[in-house]
């Protein structure tokens, strides 16, 4: 989302104008979602008949952006990263 705010800011925002919220924290927390994994990668060990592992662990290396349900948070969230 940063790309997209600073390219609005750049085009749209008058000398002197302001951006709220002006600070910006990001989380991280540690999770447990039984459906989640089974959608996300239990799904390719059958895709309409076929066997697709392959795909499946090249899953596992690749991050994910997500909403959750909060009762799926089962660590202490701790800020990893703040824009200010």
């Amino acid at each position: 989302m940063l790309d997209s705010v600073i390219f609005a800011r750049d085009k749209w925002l008058v000398e002197g104008g302001l951006i709220f919220p002006d600070r910006a924290v990001m989380f991280m927390a540690g999770i447990e979602d039984e459906k989640f994994l089974e959608n996300r990668y239990k799904y390719w060990d059958n895709v309409y008949g076929f066997r697709m592992s392959c795909a499946q662990n090249g899953n596992k290396h690749e991050p994910l952006v997500d909403t959750i349900n909060k009762e799926a948070i089962n660590t202490t969230s701790c800020p990893i990263f703040e824009i200010d």
